[in-house]
């Protein structure tokens, strides 16, 4: 419009059209053609007061209609015919190159940047779906926005090895003020020892956080019911603020901090020399007070770490500095042992959960077992590889096998006769008793097989003769050599015994001489 109002007022100041066309490099068939569109809508060339914007707008107007409809580019005459056919393809979420196949398949050959530019300009189906509303700005301490993302490389002096290095970036909405924190790992440890650090650093707790979809933080991502995971939940109701997890998929739900990954990635940790972690870690913290703390924000205008130091810090939920302690929950199976296998280690159950899932939630202090929501018994935490068994929990008959006690077997020796309890004391005397617990046994299920009475009598017997076999015990029962008289059955040695050789002595000279 400001070209052809121009042309307009030259020509009412009596300019010929080649010096227009001269002095605006514009062709003059152009400009007659203005020129006459003008004159149609009242333009008087002596008159600069018919030259109006209402004027101006007719001619544009009845120009670009004109060439619209009239002279169609080589595009537009391949891909209007089939416009409905493309725009049915673009419902069912077809990438632009494979509608571009597909037409060429049709004997409709296009060049991609052809049919882009096709589709931006006809199918308003496209263009509604690459709208962009830049929401109202929140208020202070209202949003934090957190996002995890990959830095490079890192040695890892525990591994002894180069490691691939991420960074847990927290950035609060309306001060754009932000935290880094970087990590070897994403697993639920790493991530709340991030807002940990993050929340230490500012000093207070946004309301309500808006989180990537990383596992630990979000189990199963979806866009109207995800499930966030329970680790990561009950920290949040710790601290007091709200999970909000992004839509998968979509980097415009968190746009403040989707763009900071790059920013750090670049303007932090590349080109510099780390000593470890640690190192890095701390040289973060500088970065973000020092660097990207001080910057003027592209969007707000403004420096992030005095708004934030000015307006935002003061509308944080306070930040108590009290050590949160992590737990773990999983879904444990209850094997046939009696015990579950949490965290690598072994916590024991009732008999009657054998075979049944139980939730178990752990920290460093207990280990707490559910099963459909009810709390069913609560262990103490045990390193790695241990286990931690609560022998009420067997069945009562096996509860005295299972404690491996000598005085249980004991007891039951004498509950059934003297001899049987002396001879089982007397086995099971000594400070590693155990290896004879089988033994013991074995004597109280004889007095059930051969009655009280002959076992004791064997018992006295083997005793007699220093036998502690329980097989030759068993076969005096079974032979019913129990009750022979033990005085009878030893020979008394009165003399002793002369031992003679059969040949005499010469028999053994093998030398001759």
């Amino acid at each position: 419009m400001v070209e052809i109002k121009e042309i307009l007022t030259r020509v009412a100041n009596g300019y010929s059209i080649r010096s227009i066309c001269n002095t605006l490099g514009i062709h003059r068939d152009t400009i007659k053609n203005y020129l006459n569109l003008a004159v149609g809508f009242g333009f008087v060339k002596d008159n600069k007061d018919s030259i109006t914007d209402e004027l101006v707008s007719k001619v544009r107007h009845c120009l670009f209609s004109s060439y619209n409809t009239n002279n169609l580019c080589p595009r537009d005459i391949l891909l209007l015919p089939v416009k409905d056919k493309i725009e049915e393809y673009l419902e069912q979420d077809l990438k632009g190159s494979k509608i571009v196949m597909l037409l060429s398949r049709q004997g409709i050959n296009v060049t991609s940047d052809s049919f882009y530019r096709f589709v931006k300009d006809r199918c308003d189906s496209y263009r509604r779906k690459n709208i962009t509303v830049r929401l109202p700005e929140t208020d202070p301490g209202q949003y934090a926005q957190a996002d995890f993302g990959l830095l490079g490389r890192l040695f890892d002096s525990d591994a002894g090895k180069e490691r691939a290095v991420h960074a847990l970036v927290v950035t609060l909405c309306y001060s754009r003020h932000m935290f880094v924190f970087v990590t070897f790992k994403q697993d639920i440890s790493a991530v709340i020892a991030g807002f940990e650090a993050s929340w230490a650093y500012f000093g207070g707790i946004s309301t309500l956080v808006i989180v990537d979809n990383c596992k630990p933080a979000v189990k199963t991502p979806d866009r109207t019911d995800p499930v966030i995971n329970r680790s990561f939940l009950e920290y949040a109701q710790f601290r007091g603020f709200t999970v909000d997890p992004a839509n998968i998929g979509h980097a415009k739900g968190k746009p403040i901090v989707e763009r900071m990954i790059p920013y750090v990635r670049d303007n932090f940790f590349r080109g510099e020399k780390f000593i470890d972690i640690n190192d890095c870690n701390n040289r973060a913290v500088a970065w973000c007070t020092n660097t990207a703390g001080t910057r003027i924000h592209g969007t707000t205008c403004k420096v992030p770490i005095i708004v934030f130091e000015e307006i935002e810090k003061k509308s944080l939920i306070p930040y108590g500095y009290d050590r949160y302690d992590i737990c773990l929950w999983a879904v444990c199976k209850v094997h046939p042992d009696h015990h579950v296998r949490f965290g690598n280690s072994l916590y024991s159950l009732p008999t009657k959960y054998i075979g049944k899932s139980v939730d178990v939630r752990g920290d460093s202090a207990l280990v707490k077992i559910y099963h459909n929501g009810a709390l069913i018994k609560v262990h103490k935490t045990v390193a790695a590889g241990k286990r931690s068994t609560d022998f009420e929990d067997y069945p009562s008959e096996l509860t005295p096998y299972t404690l491996r006690n000598p005085q249980y077997q004991i007891s039951q020796g004498y509950a059934q006769s003297q001899v049987i309890g002396a001879f089982i004391e007397e086995i099971l005397t000594g400070p590693y008793p155990w290896h004879r617990l089988r033994s013991a046994q074995k004597i109280l299920r004889l007095s059930d097989k051969y009655t009280t009475e002959r076992v004791s009598a064997a018992l006295v017997k083997a005793k007699a003769y220093s036998i502690y076999d329980m097989r030759r015990i068993e076969n005096m029962l079974k032979n019913g050599v129990e009750n022979m008289d033990i005085k009878e059955s030893i020979v008394p040695i009165d003399k002793p015994i002369q031992l003679r050789f059969i040949r005499e002595a010469e028999s053994f000279n093998h030398y001759k001489s």
